[in-house]
């Protein structure tokens, strides 16, 4: 088990056990991990008796919604209704997303809350902070978190912690996959993980809108002078290939297999004029993090984003021959 007291998974459970109603939120433009995880925690809550709703302020992805009782997700809560609240993979107390409508969330006198993540720029915002930076998921921490408890893994938990691994592993591929992880995905698998589906849902699905969309994408990839190779994508590339923002989801890895760049970010608007910036690097030697952190974003060292307010303008030059 990766270095992190015992004390803390004890002091989590005694949180639990003390609760009647649990919410569990999601970080704000989920992924895999994020959905995953709130699922296979869900069911497990539910199983022990707990009155227990998951919410999350953005629409599930497409590639989620295949696990169990995903149609479930909530977009909005009253807070008095529950006496703990548990934040599942929110690398940032902004990444709650419903903070700003309901600030006593991060009011640590007024709502009890735990913290489950696996990211280095977690703030530690929790009552509890399980925050296990070493992991390469929130559903690994949780895997180790239901395996110490002695609770029992059902086939649809198996699938949804499965699936959180492989989103946040790239199918197993990143560097973020240890000798833990890979015997973690063996034993979900013999518990029932339809890790087959998982996959399918995550890597070979793809329509033809999506396709196009990432070839304009692709089309404009460049390397730069700082060896960074570089694409947009903007809110007009959605109305031509009638597609959204979900559908960039996976793009930026093609973009990381460029030789000899340092590291490659993708800039997509958005519907609501923001900008996503997504970053991947191969490079052992650069933290993708400390760049993220200067626009007000994070995540891991080789793995990293961010959101900013505003709009992608191509500029021309003109130079003399």
């Amino acid at each position: 088990m990766p270095d992190l007291s015992l004390a803390v998974f004890d002091q989590a459970r005694e949180l639990i056990q003390k609760a009647s109603s649990i919410l569990i939120i999601s970080h704000k433009s989920p992924d895999g991990d994020a959905i995953g995880a709130n699922l296979a925690l869900q069911e497990a809550l539910i199983r022990l008796g707990k009155h227990t709703v998951s919410a999350c302020i953005d629409p599930v992805p497409s590639n989620c919604l295949f696990l169990n009782n995903s149609f479930s997700f909530v977009q909005d809560f009253e807070v008095k209704d529950f006496d703990l609240v548990i934040t599942v993979d929110c690398g940032g107390h902004k990444l709650i997303g419903f903070q700003e409508k309901k600030p006593e969330l991060l009011d640590r006198t007024k709502v009890t809350l735990l913290n489950i993540d696996h990211h280095p720029s977690n703030d530690h915002f929790g009552n509890i902070n399980l925050v296990m930076s070493d992991t390469p998921s929130t559903c690994f921490i949780l895997f180790l978190m239901f395996t110490y408890y002695g609770w029992d893994i059902s086939p649809t938990m198996a699938t949804s912690l499965l699936h959180g691994l492989y989103y946040d592993t790239g199918s197993l591929m990143h560097s973020n996959t240890t000798a833990d992880t890979l015997r973690i995905v063996g034993r979900l698998k013999a518990k029932g993980a339809d890790h087959a589906r998982s996959i399918k849902e995550q890597f070979h699905t793809a329509s033809i809108p999506k396709l196009k969309l990432w070839g304009r994408a692709l089309a404009r990839a460049t390397l730069n002078s700082k060896n960074a190779v570089v694409s947009v994508i903007t809110k007009n590339d959605y109305t031509e290939t009638n597609t959204n923002h979900e559908d960039t989801s996976g793009l930026i890895n093609y973009l990381n297999h460029v030789p000899n760049a340092k590291f490659c970010m993708l800039l997509a608007e958005t519907e609501n004029e923001q900008i996503k910036g997504s970053l991947r690097t191969q490079d052992q030697n650069i933290d993708l993090s400390r760049i993220a952190e200067l626009f007000g974003g994070g995540g891991h060292k080789k793995a990293s984003g961010f959101t900013i307010n505003g709009r992608l303008v191509e500029k021309r030059t003109w130079g003399v021959i």
